[in-house]
């Protein structure tokens, strides 16, 4: 696949930590690359890094078992929730890959 890898589809594990790193750092500012690998589909709802409140997303992609997809929000980490669950909140930075497991399994890659 090499530089050509379609960033949101469905891709190998072992292909996306291999690969996601440098694909990440050529998104656009405020995205985050994130692979599914929880067992099942999750909406990952994302907020600005300084948002208290969090009444609205500022994207709430899902991403299948599987597949991996961007995430989106503002500021030099964001807020996310899988499946908008208060004990499934994890911080990302933009322009990095991570690899979800689950909640509270979140992984840099």
């Amino acid at each position: 696949m090499g530089a050509n890898m379609n960033v949101n589809g469905k891709v190998d594990l072992n292909t996306f930590v291999d690969q996601a790193a440098g694909l990440a750092k050529a998104l656009d500012a405020g995205t985050a690359l994130v692979y599914n690998n929880s067992g099942k589909t999750v909406a990952f709802y994302c907020y600005n890094g300084g948002d208290f409140v969090m009444a609205i997303p500022y994207s709430k992609p899902s991403i299948a078992q599987g597949y991996s997809g961007t995430i989106a929000a503002g500021g030099s980490v964001f807020k996310v929730f899988a499946d908008n669950k208060g004990d499934a909140e994890f911080l990302v930075k933009p322009n990095h890959a991570y690899v979800y497991g689950g909640p509270g399994k979140i992984e840099q890659v």
